[in-house]
């Protein structure tokens, strides 16, 4: 009788020592919960009060309209100075990310494999024609290495932000090259995914036949997408 007196005081014991446990985890979480949430509200005052202080010029009104933009996001392209490194679909989006980015450097080639990055980023830095921020679309043509990737990384430094264009293309790849973008993504501070893949789904009428290069429709979204991602990193 005294054992199980014994046992049933052990397993209260046991039970409340759970309850308190988990109370102080939820009240830890709830913490954080509310933390992250007055960060995001300051977040968009700040940005709901730049946003009201710009007038946009009749050319970035005509862009906002035509890749339905906010002001924000209009301006912030216009005056943000990129330097945009790609393969065949940035020859297709070339027009419009120089319309967009009108401070832009555009390098796009047919069937461009990343493994050629780390030498075209050193030519581009040697000649100083390499901006604060670089904008990478490669992975159509065969995944990127960790060795290339760091190459890169090294070349560009700390100072520079790089955003990263996810792909999507059917081919076996394409999952090996969307991991490795979002891995060095979530590894370095300035390294910031612009995640194409997840804002394409669905979307078979931007692309051509291939399914791989984008029709006009396709150019004009993949501008809207790295836009507003430069957009959300800036401000």
């Amino acid at each position: 009788m005294q054992k199980s007196t014994h046992s049933l005081k052990k397993s209260l014991l046991i039970s409340l020592a759970v309850v308190c446990a988990v109370g102080i985890l939820m009240v830890s979480i709830g913490k954080v919960s509310q933390g992250n949430t007055r960060q995001e509200a300051t977040r968009t005052s700040k940005t709901a009060k730049k946003a009201a202080k710009i007038h946009l010029t009749k050319r970035e009104k005509k862009i906002a309209r035509h890749y339905k933009l906010t002001k924000l996001e209009t301006r912030t392209a216009s005056k943000t100075h990129i330097t945009a490194i790609g393969d065949s679909v940035m020859l297709d989006v070339k027009p419009d990310v120089k319309r967009v980015f009108h401070h832009s450097a555009v390098s796009g080639s047919v069937g461009r494999q990343f493994y050629s990055l780390p030498g075209i980023v050193r030519k581009l830095k040697a000649q100083g024609h390499f901006a604060k921020y670089i904008v990478i679309n490669l992975g159509i043509n065969g995944p990127p290495t960790q060795h290339d990737i760091n190459a890169v990384l090294k070349t560009v430094g700390k100072k520079r932000q790089i955003f990263w264009i996810n792909t999507r293309v059917p081919r076996h790849w394409q999952n090996t090259t969307n991991r490795m973008i979002a891995k060095n993504a979530k590894k370095h501070a300035n390294v910031h995914l612009v995640n194409w893949y997840k804002a394409s789904k669905g979307h078979k009428g931007w692309y051509v036949s291939d399914r791989v290069h984008l029709n006009l429709t396709g150019d004009i979204y993949y501008t809207r997408v790295l836009a507003r991602r430069v957009s959300e990193v800036l401000n």
